[in-house]
């Protein structure tokens, strides 16, 4: 088979051939169902001589093949794509476009190319082929070759289908395997390319059997394809019709049962109790809290989310036009106000009380088709098992079990759009293989969002029952001369590693020297003497090993040590957020600062969160981190916040002033509680207190409310009392809380500064 660049006709077959070279252009299988398997058959078989046996061309995957030319035929009839192209025998095979079908090019080759292969039709009135291949096999090299040494039968029972069309006896006489028939295409722009210039060179020729309409008529007459499929498929319903009606008046049935028909009646068993279970669904709240809206772009990638107050995304709006997509249909009314607090112009669709018999599933939007999936207790969204799907383009809605229909109806009315039609039929394969890997995936999401490569012996820092929680993994094989790893990630020309280190550390790269990290062994750098991290060391120090997902084990109990071991030696008490930005334990104890890395990696961050469509619990808030850990034993929510009795007995009015307070109390900084300020006929009537007093007298305010009008007029009293009055003023925001120590350097010993 050369490569012609151009489309060519074959008189011999009757077609416009495209052109195709398998040693440079897309060599692939296509879709065969059990109901094609009889034409696939009858084509193969009558192209098996011995003669015809050829190489396989460079490149391929098979060792020998028999060229043959495939006929591709549009069919906009197919329910489940009108985009579909069947690959078909040649017409000179004999039979209409349905009997001569085999299979269907699966949906990544339908995009442009099955455009053109429509035009290339319409406008020729000549139907269209590709170069393909039969693969062929060794015979020693077949299973069934095996088998029959043992005596057995191995075509005893068999039937052709699609996984095995052919017989070991007809592989044995024609004495090859006998594989999957392949066709050859360019790239779908290459296609589209050779039909431009192919009718740009010849004029169309009016469609065989089109007569014009009469002038002064508005009607468009069928085009090629549509006059085929009509005459086909009428052809094939008088045959239906015929045999159905005998074997009513012969047997009192309508015809034999197909394994279609018993699939689609296992479906429909399947699913004939989710829809009660739906209502009881529909009863229970939906557990999650505080929804607000925000705008992320990632490398120019803007996403409009719908997060809980942990973080946890709860869904998406596909800007410019939507849809609203939830991961629970629950939460809809709330998140369209989030939305429009974020300045989304989004308006409910219809009324959503209205449409109150929705189903317990989500929508996924993908390559402009949206998947219908359904929810199950522990899995993530992309492994849901799908239900049906909905084609924007042709208002199609297509579900895989009748007791669907109306619910998914309601669900898509819900997400703004009314389906022209809706079918019911099966799904495809590959959506089948997908169904199956759901129905047997893990029963929970796993609870590590990263692994590490930490030594054996800094493993040792951390209690035993805890150390898998590292996710340590095999480090790479050192070189034979003993040397450190290649150095892969530098400082100087690396900000994000930069930026990891002085974070840490709070203090400038040493970009100077290197050293082996403390932690894996990695060559690494330094913001503090003798204390080399690596880049991926730092990350998981910022970001953690594990994230909360949503369902308790052992790898919480991990997070408690870790929590309350950094409470103990870095804040004594409970830390912030903010504050695990920062190592707070002395430089001049190395082996005291890996733990306090180390632990890091055990806590979750809220960024990290992954829940499951159905967590056994919604993700926790820091705060209840902390109260999980029991390091918040006496809290009592107010409503200026969390109040909480401080290590050093001091009551605190939120988790804000605990975190300073436990500061000045764990580095020995001598401090006051709430002090007055002097008096003054203007600026303090009402007898104005700071937070604390330092033994210098310096005053102290946690500003942890500033948003609030009033509150923030009475700090501007306090800044200019303190001005007017000499006293020495030191303000802390929430966003100072890993700034701390250099905050209070002045205070602090001067081996911590």
């Amino acid at each position: 088979m050369s490569r012609q660049e151009t489309i060519q006709h074959a008189p011999d077959e009757g077609m416009l051939m495209i052109p195709g070279d398998p040693a440079r252009d897309y060599v692939t299988a296509f879709a065969v169902f059990d109901d094609s398997v009889p034409a696939l058959r009858a084509f193969v078989l009558s192209q098996l001589r011995k003669d015809r046996v050829v190489p396989a061309p460079p490149g391929a995957k098979f060792d020998l093949g028999i060229p043959v030319r495939l006929a591709l035929v549009p069919r906009p009839d197919n329910d489940y794509d009108p985009r579909a192209v069947s690959v078909a025998a040649p017409p000179h095979h004999g039979g209409s476009v349905l009997d001569r079908h085999m299979g269907y090019l699966y949906s990544s080759a339908l995009h442009v190319t099955s455009e053109s292969i429509r035009r290339l039709t319409d406008e020729t009135g000549t139907p269209v082929g590709c170069h393909g291949w039969i693969q062929l096999y060794a015979l020693e090299d077949d299973g069934y070759f095996y088998e029959e040494e043992d005596g057995q039968d191995v075509d005893e029972g068999w039937e052709p289908d699609h996984d095995r069309p052919f017989s070991w006896a007809e592989q044995k006489e024609f004495g090859h395997g006998i594989g999957t028939l392949r066709i050859v295409l360019p790239a779908r722009d290459t296609v589209r390319a050779l039909v431009d210039d192919y009718l740009e060179e010849h004029q169309p020729t009016q469609a065989a059997g089109v007569t014009e309409e009469p002038s002064g008529t508005d009607s468009t007459p069928p085009s090629l394809v549509e006059q085929t499929l009509r005459r086909a498929l009428s052809e094939r319903l008088g045959i239906a019709m015929r045999t159905a009606l005998h074997h009513r008046a012969t047997d009192g049935t309508w015809g034999r049962e197909t394994e279609r028909d018993r699939a689609r009646r296992r479906r429909d068993a399947e699913a004939a109790p989710l829809p009660r279970a739906w209502e009881a669904f529909r009863e229970k709240p939906h557990g999650f809290r505080g929804l607000r809206a925000t705008t992320r772009s990632v490398f120019h990638h803007t996403r409009i989310l719908v997060l809980d107050e942990t973080g946890v995304e709860v869904g998406q709006y596909h800007d410019p036009d939507g849809p609203l997509t939830l991961v629970d249909e629950r939460t809809r009314a709330e998140a369209l106000e989030a939305l429009r607090a974020h300045g989304v112009d989004v308006e409910a669709p219809e009324r959503l009380d209205a449409l109150g018999d929705f189903p317990d599933a989500t929508v996924v939007v993908r390559d402009g088709m949206w998947s219908i999936r359904l929810p199950k207790d522990g899995m993530p969204l992309s492994a849901l098992p799908e239900a049906g799907w909905y084609d924007p383009d042709s208002g199609t809605l297509a579900v895989y079990a009748g007791p669907f229909i109306e619910p998914m109806t309601v669900l898509l009315r819900r997400h703004g759009v009314s389906p022209l039609l809706v079918t019911w039929g099966a799904p495809r394969e590959d959506v089948e293989r997908h169904n199956f890997r759901a129905a047997f995936a893990p029963s929970e999401i796993s609870p590590f969002s990263s692994s590490s490569r930490v030594t054996e012996a800094v493993r040792r820092l951390i209690p035993e029952r805890h150390r898998r929680w590292l996710n340590v993994k095999p480090a790479p094989a050192q070189s034979s001369d003993g040397f450190l790893p290649p150095l892969v990630d530098d400082a100087t020309d690396n900000s994000y590693y930069r930026r990891a280190l002085e974070s840490l550390f709070g203090a400038p790269v040493d970009l100077e020297h290197r050293g082996p990290c403390r932690l894996c062994g990695r060559s690494a750098q330094s913001a503090r003497p003798g204390l080399h991290y690596c880049h991926r060391c730092c990350g998981l120090a910022l970001g953690g090993v594990l994230r909360d997902n949503g369902a308790d084990g052992e790898w919480t109990e991990a997070i408690v040590y870790a929590v309350r071991r950094l409470a103990e030696i870095e804040f004594s008490g409970p830390p912030s957020l903010a504050q695990l930005d920062r190592i707070s334990v002395p430089f001049t104890d190395a082996s005291l600062v890996d733990e306090a890395m180390l632990c890091r990696f055990l806590v979750p961050r809220p960024g990290s969160t992954l829940l499951s469509t159905r967590p056994a619990r919604p993700a926790r808030t820091w705060t209840e981190w902390l109260q999980f850990a029991d390091l918040l034993k006496d809290g009592m929510r107010s409503s200026m916040g969390i109040v909480t009795v401080a290590t050093d007995g001091h009551l605190c009015r939120s988790l804000f002033e605990r975190h300073v307070d436990d500061f000045l109390h764990h580095w020995g900084v001598a401090h006051e509680q709430e002090p007055h300020y002097p008096r003054h006929p203007e600026l303090n009537t009402t007898g104005l207190r700071a937070d604390w007093r330092l033994a210098d007298g310096t005053f102290v305010e946690a500003l942890g409310l500033m948003a609030r009008e009033a509150y923030a007029a009475k700090v501007a009293r306090k800044r200019e009392l303190a001005s007017l009055s000499g006293l020495r003023l030191v303000t802390v925001t929430a966003q100072d809380l890993h700034r701390l120590p250099e905050i209070f350097a002045d205070w602090l010993p001067p081996a911590t500064r």
